[in-house]
């Protein structure tokens, strides 16, 4: 049985992969999203994290295929050049930008703290505000995986309405990975895709997206 892992994105929850958890379960799948260390309590739990805490608990669950959303996304990456998976599905992925990682140290240089967080419009159980720092891990994270490394199967999904992450990025993501990229752009949906109005499209659309690699040899 297909096993996939579902990631959330930095300040999320397991929650929000579950319509993704939902339809892949339906598609008899083992399926696991899991919350990731300093999430799902308070927003001081965040600090201090690092990036490498954060891929050893994605690390920690085998999986064929692996989902992920924003930060989760990039994980999901970081486990492909590991060819811990044969597939992996992108929703929103996070751009390597250094300019961003350049700002970040520049705010905790001049001892800014947190980073505020609109509020979700989708229902997302999310902190409302991010250590400066937690972000920074996230961004210097990004910056460290090698996109060209990454040769399984990949779906690249593209909102956008994306109030966090820039849609036009993802042009530059795809053109870097080494491997087969299919895309998937919604027309109608903000950041996390995965609680948004064209959830069911992504549902079905990763579905198919695993069975159709559901053959490959695992490399993990």
């Amino acid at each position: 049985m297909t096993r996939v892992l579902c990631l959330h994105g930095l300040g999320g929850t397991g929650a929000t992969m579950w319509p993704i958890v939902a339809a892949c379960s339906d598609a008899n799948f083992t399926t696991l999203a899991p919350t990731l260390p300093g999430h799902g309590t308070d927003p001081a739990d965040l600090v201090g994290m690092t990036w490498i805490e954060w891929l050893e608990a994605a690390r920690s669950w085998d999986a064929e295929v692996v989902v992920g959303q924003s930060m989760g996304a990039n994980l999901a990456m970081q486990l492909a050049v590991e060819k811990k998976c044969r597939a992996v599905v992108c929703i929103n992925p996070v751009a390597p930008d250094p300019d961003a990682i350049d700002g970040l140290l520049w705010r905790i240089r001049r001892g800014q703290e947190w980073v505020e967080v609109v509020p979700s419009t989708v229902g997302e159980i999310a902190y409302e505000r991010l250590p400066i720092g937690s972000v920074l891990a996230m961004a210097e994270g990004v910056a460290s995986i090698d996109l060209s490394a990454i040769d399984q199967p990949l779906l690249l999904v593209t909102s956008a309405n994306d109030e966090v992450v820039d849609p036009a990025s993802a042009d530059g993501l795809a053109d870097a990975l080494g491997g087969d990229v299919q895309r998937l752009r919604l027309r109608k949906s903000g950041h996390v895709a995965t609680l948004d109005g064209e959830r069911h499209l992504l549902q079905k659309a990763v579905v198919d997206f695993v069975n159709a690699n559901d053959g490959h040899t695992h490399n993990g």
